[in-house]
């Protein structure tokens, strides 16, 4: 026998809703909610499909609520899911939000440093819960099949993004770590070994390390979202690390083209450049004062007659690009 609300209950949770918020948390919308649940203790947004579960609506009030979907339009909330907050958490969200966000980079900051020393600069970028996925070796996995265990180990971590690296912490303790610069592979895999199991693939490009992980993004209504279902939150995810790539590769070549310039440059091959572009020039505008410096024929540096300020060739490199095109 199913338990159906009785229409006055119903009507109660959805006056109770749209008393408390009548404006949706996340997106702000006016759509209403739909209010399910055989105890009437779940509601969903209209607009953008945000859902929580709290104490039963019909109840006439919403003291706490926990997020189980984020918005459907542009995820806000990802992180949230299965954590309970008073009402007041998301009557003023997005200040709420914001803390939130601030305080778990910070918390996540802690935590793998505690364990990994940053590079100087280095900074967190996010965290995400998962597991690592370890195959036992066929032989083992034989044996496993008879006695009935699985053929696969899981071991629960965290996976961190951080301005320089990718690392996997297992279980607390450092496991594996590709630099973004050599990050090779960040794919989901629809499978494994023809299980259902939803996994990412990471690979780098110059070390041996292959890392395969399940990352739980949110908890939706029917239990874990699979990242590897071209869902919305994995896009989103691998979208951020191959960002933190570019960054580093387009931050590693500049600093290699700076290097060069300071070994090989001086004030003769300036002059070598601009004769080879058509280019007669004896004179620039200092760096620091703008006042007219006079290149010398030869040397790796100068000094500004204005300001004193000592000029080395790379000082005026970008000037000469421009110059000779």
């Amino acid at each position: 026998m199913v338990f159906v609300p009785s229409a006055e209950k119903r009507a109660i949770a959805q006056n109770t809703v749209i008393r408390e918020f009548p404006r949706c948390p996340v997106c702000k919308g006016t759509y209403g909610y739909e209010v399910s649940g055989s105890s009437l203790d779940h509601f969903k947004c209209n607009a953008c499909q945000s859902k929580w579960r709290s104490e039963p609506l019909s109840n006439g009030s919403i003291s706490s609520m926990t997020l189980v979907q984020p918005s459907g339009y542009d995820l806000r909330g990802i992180e949230l899911p299965g954590l309970n907050y008073q009402s007041a958490f998301y009557k003023n969200f997005d200040a709420s939000y914001g803390a939130f966000l601030k305080n778990y980079r910070s918390q996540m900051t802690s935590k793998l440093s505690s364990t990994v020393s940053l590079e100087i600069n280095e900074e967190t970028v996010w965290a995400w819960v998962g597991s690592s996925i370890v195959r036992l070796p066929s032989v083992l996995g034989s044996l496993a099949s008879q006695v009935g265990v699985s053929q696969i180990a899981e071991h629960a971590g965290h996976l961190f993004l951080t301005s320089e690296r990718l690392i996997w912490l297992q279980d607390g303790m450092f496991n594996f770590e590709i630099p973004l610069e050599d990050l090779a592979s960040f794919t989901p895999a629809s499978g494994y070994q023809g299980g259902e199991a939803s996994i990412i693939v990471v690979k780098s490009a110059k070390r041996n390390i292959e890392g395969w992980l399940r990352l739980w993004l949110w908890y939706g209504s029917v239990g874990n979202v699979e990242v590897a279902r071209d869902n919305r939150a994995f896009n989103r995810v691998r979208g951020m690390v191959f960002r933190q790539q570019q960054i580093k590769r387009e931050r590693i070549h500049k600093e290699k083209q700076r290097e060069h310039v300071q070994v090989v440059l001086d004030f003769s091959s300036i002059r070598d450049t601009l004769a080879k572009g058509g280019v007669v020039a004896t004179t620039f505008k200092c760096p620091q004062c703008s006042g007219p410096l006079d290149i010398p024929e030869t040397g790796k540096q100068t000094t500004c007659r204005y300001c004193g300020a000592m000029i080395r060739p790379v000082d005026l490199f970008d000037k000469i690009k421009s110059l000779v095109g």
